[in-house]
């Protein structure tokens, strides 16, 4: 069973001492980092993230790491570059940080970010979790 958490954090912070606690509190898992506003519900994230580590496990990830697997999802595209450009990251901007694995997942100690809600899904988060289950199809 995949379990996700995701955190926004504001603009001061930096994604790469934020990854590094996140993968040192929670060895082993997958760790990623996007633009602020990519999700604003934790569950629709958990199921991006069981998408990718299923990928994963049968050998058919969207690329050569799961972290930008996970990204190609949260984008909808199979072209990394575009996934860059809509959903990567921005130096300076607040920033969405994606902790995943299968099992209990942490929250390191001086992790500054609010974690973002657990709700239902929307019809909007249903349709891109089905558009990034898909892509594995297009590719083929």
């Amino acid at each position: 069973m995949a379990t996700a958490k995701a955190y926004l954090l504001g603009s001061d912070a930096s994604s790469e001492e934020v990854k590094k606690k996140l993968a040192s509190a929670n060895p082993g898992t997958l760790v990623q980092v996007a633009r602020g506003g990519t999700a604003s519900n934790e569950v629709f994230v958990e199921m991006l993230a069981a998408q990718t580590l299923r990928a994963e496990s049968a050998g058919d990830l969207l690329a050569k790491k799961p972290e930008v697997d996970l990204l190609l999802r949260l984008a909808g595209t199979t072209q990394i570059s575009k996934a860059i450009r809509s959903q990567g990251a921005v130096a300076g901007e607040k920033f969405l940080a994606i902790n995943a694995g299968r099992g209990e997942l942490s929250t390191p100690a001086g992790l500054e970010g609010t974690e973002l809600p657990r709700r239902s899904l929307t019809e909007a988060e249903l349709s891109r979790i089905e558009k990034a289950a898909l892509l594995n199809a297009q590719r083929g």
